[in-house]
């Protein structure tokens, strides 16, 4: 299951990925903090840093996909 879509779509949020998937940066800077949150994982040694890393990771790798996933979605809605 996907944060950022649900098994019922409301069509304004899945325009509003369709917008966040024309802005380069705005995904760039996603990618950076998801990779960014990879490494910091990787050195993590206290279990609630661990867990709390591993939710950061989750929501921004939702949202990568859900931005991914936009264009097909919205052409089901229609």
């Amino acid at each position: 299951m996907n944060l950022f879509l649900s098994s019922r779509p409301d069509r304004q949020h899945v325009a509003a990925l369709l917008k966040c998937r024309g802005s380069e940066d705005l995904l760039g800077i996603f990618k950076a903090k998801l990779e960014e949150t990879k490494a910091a994982l990787v050195v993590a040694d206290d279990t609630v840093k661990i867990h709390r890393l591993q939710g950061r990771a989750e929501v921004l790798q939702d949202f990568l996909e859900a931005v991914k996933e936009a264009p097909s979605i919205m052409e089901r809605l229609r």
